[in-house]
């Protein structure tokens, strides 16, 4: 375990309330998105086999997306110097691309019908929306993790307030979406909700980029450099237990629909996913 740098002071309970409270802000409004979707994937012609295929399209990204969720942690806790961020950034750079051709080649090759199908075995009727918005998704794990990188850099230097304004940002895009869907009533519903999640990620994405660029210019390049600088195996004893903390739990709802369509075929459409299970996935 690193030791606590020695320019470090100690922390007041006002700085930590200050930290805290955007933060909460955050999470209590990621919990209604996903819900919010639904109820806007639920007024839209086909419900159950959209908000079906949705909750599958959903699932499947957090699961592709779990090595590099945690980085918002990781980077809280070491983008400590502009050596430090620029090696983390290089990873969240590298990670984010892999993912995304993973993603790409479960969507656009036979990996989907070998991977996806085979191993949740969804209704026929679903099979092809949940391709489509898996597809519509494709940037969804690239832009997660170079977002929440950035966010931990904001929170790490006393800007913790940015990432609940990036929040608002979020849910405003992706809800003129929602609302442009819900009046046109002709695209499917599995369409607008994957449409407007990346428009909420993209958007808070380009915030957070903007944001915190004096960020970089005023304090990251200026803080002093760490006595024990990071390597790639301590990154690694930090990292590697997140990631599996995330892998195991975001996993959950894909195991709970596989054992669903196994155990009970009279369970088509497992729209659950995208209503109850989701308030609780909102970490991203």
């Amino acid at each position: 375990m690193e030791a606590p740098d020695r320019c470090e002071r100690p922390i007041s309970l006002r700085q930590i309330v200050r930290t805290w409270w955007p933060l909460a802000l955050s999470w209590l409004l990621m919990a209604a998105e996903l819900p919010g979707l639904s109820a806007i994937v639920a007024r839209l012609p086909d419900p159950k086999i959209n908000l079906a295929a949705w909750g599958v399209v959903y699932a499947v990204a957090l699961v592709i997306e779990s090595p590099i969720v945690m980085l918002l942690s990781a980077s809280t806790a070491l983008s400590k110097d502009w050596d430090s961020y620029r090696k983390i950034q290089r990873f969240a750079l590298w990670m984010g691309a892999i993912l995304t051709a993973l993603h790409a080649a479960l969507v656009f090759t036979p990996l989907y019908y070998t991977v996806i199908v085979g191993l949740i075995r969804p209704p026929a009727e679903i099979v092809e929306p949940i391709r489509v918005g898996l597809a519509l998704m494709l940037p969804w794990s690239w832009a997660i993790g170079y977002r929440r990188f950035n966010q931990g850099v904001l929170i790490r230097f006393g800007h913790s307030r940015a990432v609940g304004l990036g929040t608002l940002i979020r849910l405003g895009a992706g809800g003129i979406v929602l609302v442009g869907g819900y009046l046109l009533q002709t695209v499917p519903g599995v369409m607008v909700a994957a449409i407007a999640i990346m428009a909420g990620v993209l958007s808070e994405l380009l915030y957070v980029c903007l944001r915190i660029r004096p960020v970089i210019r005023n304090q990251v390049r200026m803080a002093p450099l760490v006595e024990r600088q990071l390597t790639l195996r301590s990154f690694a004893v930090f990292y590697v237990p997140l990631v599996a903390t995330s892998l195991l739990s975001l996993m959950r709802p894909v195991r709970w629909n596989s054992s669903t369509q196994q155990n009970a075929p009279g369970a088509r459409f497992p729209g659950s996913l995208a209503r109850g299970d989701g308030i609780g996935l909102d970490v991203v």
